[in-house]
């Protein structure tokens, strides 16, 4: 079928200086049949009525409101409430370019693909400046099973982390099936719920097209707490149990997970001190010596 509707899920907390900039971009979408729902996660700020200003003024925008929960929980909402055959998700202090959703819906089409990616831009509020990727992959569509997709996905994320990030995908929702966002990973809660879906889809669909403007202010540090280190380790973990579950080549994602637990430790010695991170700084320890130990065996 063709123009289909799209469900645009947009978690919003405390985006009030930023939120018009990022509806108006969804508003002025090539693509014109989607709903765009708004999930107010709580927040304080006059995210609430700006909102209603664009459900006033625009059908295709749902407006809903929920207790404080974490984007997670806003993201899972989403899907919950969505009418859509695909869905997409773009962040509430970010924005899109018009071609959006025209770009992801024409390519998950023509490949008759489960997923389709895209990659982005990234804008520094601290610098006022662009990051804009210098490289090119060497292909401008690149077609997927999931098999493949997942023996070369680290590789793939050294370039950017395109197939990570929770926006620059359109996914077919019946794809999803039961799979939702953990409400319990305090970060890199996006890339657990690709990389799920990653498993049980059939084809991905990849296009070199940066469509997708990422706010940041390259502020890291913020991240690196023993709680949201010791919550992106399990989730890595838990991502290649399942791997070896379903019979992969974990060799690779051992690998790059010991580098990324010899990382953590550096970020959790150097950056947050031993003295908030004892037990975490321990487990890992403990990670990397049972990894190391049975990697060279």
């Amino acid at each position: 079928m063709e123009n289909e509707l799209i469900s645009i899920i947009v978690p919003i907390y405390n985006v009030e200086n930023y939120l018009r900039m990022c509806l108006d971009s969804i508003q002025n979408q090539t693509y014109t049949n989607f709903e765009c729902l708004l999930i107010n996660d709580g927040s304080p700020d006059n995210s609430a009525e700006i909102c209603r200003e664009y459900v006033a003024k625009d059908s295709r925008f749902r407006y809903f409101e929920k207790e404080n929960g974490g984007v997670s929980s806003a993201r899972n909402l989403g899907i919950k409430r969505s009418g859509g055959a695909y869905i997409t998700f773009i962040d509430s202090d970010d924005w899109v370019e018009p071609d959006y959703l025209e770009v992801l819906y024409s390519i998950i089409v023509q490949e008759k693909a489960d997923i389709s990616v895209s990659t982005y831009k990234q804008f520094n509020t601290k610098e006022n400046c662009w990051y804009l990727h210098s490289f090119q992959r060497g292909y401008e569509k690149r077609v997927f099973k999931n098999d493949e997709l997942i023996n070369e996905l680290i590789d793939l994320n050294v370039f950017d982390s395109s197939y990570g990030f929770a926006s620059c995908k359109l996914v077919r929702k019946d794809s999803i099936g039961c799979i939702r966002f953990n409400n319990s990973t305090s970060f890199c809660e996006d890339m657990e719920f690709w990389f799920k879906l990653y498993l049980i889809v059939q084809k991905i669909v990849y296009i070199n097209r940066d469509s997708y403007n990422y706010r940041t202010d390259m502020n890291a540090a913020r991240y690196f707490t023993p709680e949201k280190i010791r919550s992106d380790v399990e989730q890595r973990l838990k991502f290649i149990t399942f791997l070896a579950v379903k019979n992969f080549n974990i060799g690779k994602y051992i690998e790059n997970f010991i580098e990324h637990l010899k990382y953590s430790k550096y970020i959790l010695l150097e950056s947050v001190g031993m003295e908030s991170s004892t037990d975490t700084l321990r487990w890992i320890e403990e990670l990397l010596y049972l990894l190391e130990i049975s990697h060279k065996m």
